[in-house]
């Protein structure tokens, strides 16, 4: 399993499952919150795994196809967000943004450059692997296009580093996970009250 497997996919939830529980969360609090098209978490998941650990899957699409896999895993995502972010409670929608903007910027720097570009300096201070170039990630250099969004944020602990976006989805599934598990019956039945009065017609009886 890759780093940014582990940061994007699995770490978050499991964080925020510990964090929800500390804070008084249940999983209960799941079933207050319709979340819609959940396979396509799981085939995002499935793809970001092939990219990282199936290079026939990954020859196939980046070379023939011409497109990086993880452009691929950022569409997959932002069409389950899309699909889900209007019917979710405020705070909740602002995880679910935070976690559509961290895509959106990973996917930008990715679409700019070919791949996920790294600062040589912040990965000296981590680890040895200065100058690697792999089908994946390249060193930044003065021809790299929006160089700070790449990996440029030094994780010691882990001995890797991480970019802006990265941390934005990470934060947000985190903050997405807590909130939902911290929801309450009745505020999911106060919720879904006001959703039926914005959609009745004017004029209706009480």
């Amino acid at each position: 399993m890759s780093f940014r497997f582990f940061l994007l996919t699995v770490a978050p939830p499991l964080l925020g499952v510990g964090l929800g529980y500390l804070l008084g969360g249940r999983r209960a609090g799941f079933r207050t919150v319709r979340i819609r098209a959940l396979w396509l978490v799981w085939l995002a998941a499935l793809v970001q795994f092939a990219q990282y650990s199936l290079a026939g899957v990954r020859h196939v699409v980046e070379d023939v196809a011409g497109l990086p896999m993880l452009a691929l895993v950022f569409a997959i995502v932002l069409g389950w967000l899309a699909i889900n972010l209007g019917g979710w409670p405020g705070a909740i929608r602002a995880a679910g943004l935070a976690i559509v903007l961290g895509a959106v910027l990973n996917g930008v720097v990715i679409a700019a450059n070919g791949r996920m570009p790294y600062d040589p300096v912040a990965v000296a201070k981590v680890s040895e692997r200065d100058g690697l170039e792999t089908p994946k990630n390249e060193p930044a250099g003065p021809g790299t296009r929006l160089a700070w969004l790449g990996d440029t944020i030094p994780i010691p602990g882990l001995r890797k580093v991480a970019s802006p976006g990265d941390v934005l989805i990470s934060v947000g599934a985190c903050a997405f996970v807590v909130l939902v598990m911290r929801r309450r019956p009745e505020e999911a039945a106060s919720t879904e009250e006001a959703v039926t009065r914005t959609a009745e017609p004017k004029g209706a009886n009480p």
